[in-house]
């Protein structure tokens, strides 16, 4: 059975934007914060916490968490684990997302520094 085979997502998928509010360096890593509006889950704020890979120029991999919080009050968190890509000023992150709501989501991440914006999607993994 291939790997594709095995790691199945619902056909309902998620995409929105958010923007980069803060990046923060220091000897370990990079720490990045970043917020928007997500449909079902409301506002959400996102930090990220960078570790480079110290044989691979431009990838390495990362945890974060996510908290939202919808306009009736409903709040969620994601606890994020990944791994990234890029060229410096642009990059992929893919992260496993477990999330309080019961929806374990997988996520893809297209990073751009110059214009300080997230694009993700993601869908939930069927169980």
């Amino acid at each position: 059975m291939s790997l594709t085979d095995q790691m199945k997502l619902e056909d309902e998928k998620f995409t929105f934007e958010l923007k980069i509010t803060s990046i923060t360096q220091n000897v370990t890593g990079t720490q990045v914060n970043a917020t928007g509006t997500v449909g079902r889950y409301g506002k959400v704020w996102l930090s990220y916490d960078f570790t480079p890979n110290p044989k691979q120029e431009h990838m390495g991999s990362f945890i974060g968490i996510g908290r939202a919080v919808t306009e009736d009050g409903v709040a969620n968190e994601g606890q994020r684990r990944g791994v990234y890509v890029g060229d410096g000023i642009r990059g992929t992150a893919y992260s496993l997302d477990d999330v309080t709501d019961g929806a374990p989501n997988f996520c893809i991440e297209k990073w751009d520094l110059d214009k300080e914006t997230i694009e993700l999607t993601f869908s939930r993994i069927e169980a």
